[in-house]
This record gives structure tokens, C-alpha cells and sequence, in this order.
């Protein structure tokens, strides 16, 4: 695995964009199918993604010259808020989320002392993911699919050791 981490390029939008949905689409209509069409939830998503503004950031995941996931946040006063994480299903379960971990943490502000996520009641995976990092569930999004969760930063920077374990993640 040739790992490399980009931040989001907008002006390559119309070449990268429609790569992101694809891995957003495969993941999510496993666990939470929108009950849409695939081109009804892409020109739902496309359109989203026009008109978000510079403070939210997406930090791009290759392997070598392929596109194999993607991270959407903001920072909003001392939180980091987590919009998504979307990751190929082969790449899921392997080093790469512990080099992206290492690599996002590496790179958070250092004022930034909370982490938030809303995770969809349905992805019993990211439940897991979010309470192995320490995350709390303190609430629900307003349709109530979606669990919002917290945790502390340092407790995030804290699970990052210099080296990888050895086997899957």
C-alpha cells in the first residue's frame, strides 16, 4: 500500500467529486439506503457539495493514483466537527485508517479540544470505531436517524502511537 493523503483540491471538483459520491454511494447504500435512485442521491449530494463553504475542508486518501477514501470536517471555535468518513470497502479494515488517523491528528489545530460526528443509528461499524476512541453518544440529529457523538481531542491524540500494530485495524 503507497498511502498518500491530499486536501481537497476545488478547482479538480468535477473530476474528483463524482469518485467521492461513488465510495459515499457503495458504503451507504449498504447500511443506510436513502430509498432514492442512484442519480436522484447524486445530484441530491452534488448539489450539497456546491454550495458548502471554504470552512468545511475534505482531506483526500490515495493508494498510489487511486482514490480510496476521503474525510469531510470543519472546525467550528475549539471542535472539530466530522462530516464524513468514507473509505473503499477493500481498504476498509486495513492500515489505512490508522495512517489517516495518524496523519489527521498530525495536522488538527492545536486549540481544537472536542470532536463531534452524528452517526447514522444503522452503522453499527462507526458505533464501534466511536466508542473504541472514546466518543459518547450525547444526543440525536434532528430527524433522529443519527447518533451525535463527543469526545476529547486529547484522548484522540493520545491513541496514536509512532508505529503501526502489525495485522488489520
Amino acid at each position: 500500500m503507497s498511502v498518500l493523503f491530499r486536501t481537497f483540491d476545488r478547482t479538480r471538483a468535477e473530476e474528483i467529486l463524482p469518485e467521492m459520491f461513488d465510495i459515499l454511494y457503495t458504503n451507504m447504500r449498504r447500511i443506510a439506503p436513502t430509498g432514492g435512485s442512484y442519480e436522484d442521491d447524486r445530484r441530491m449530494w452534488m448539489s450539497y457539495m456546491a454550495s458548502v463553504g471554504e470552512e468545511q475542508k475534505v482531506i483526500l486518501m490515495y493508494d498510489g493514483a487511486a482514490l480510496v477514501g476521503y474525510f469531510q470536517y470543519r472546525i467550528d471555535g475549539d471542535t472539530l466537527l466530522v462530516e464524513e468518513i468514507e473509505i473503499v470497502p477493500d481498504y476498509q479494515r486495513t492500515l489505512l485508517f490508522y495512517y489517516f488517523f495518524r496523519y489527521a491528528l498530525r495536522n488538527i489545530p492545536p486549540h481544537v479540544i472536542h470532536v463531534e460526528a452524528y452517526i447514522d443509528k444503522a452503522n453499527a461499524g462507526s458505533q464501534r470505531i466511536a466508542e473504541k476512541l472514546g466518543m459518547k453518544i450525547i444526543g440525536e440529529n434532528p430527524s433522529g436517524r443519527s447518533w451525535r457523538c463527543r469526545g476529547e481531542a486529547e484522548s484522540f491524540r493520545a491513541l496514536v502511537p509512532d508505529r503501526p500494530r502489525r495485522g488489520p485495524v
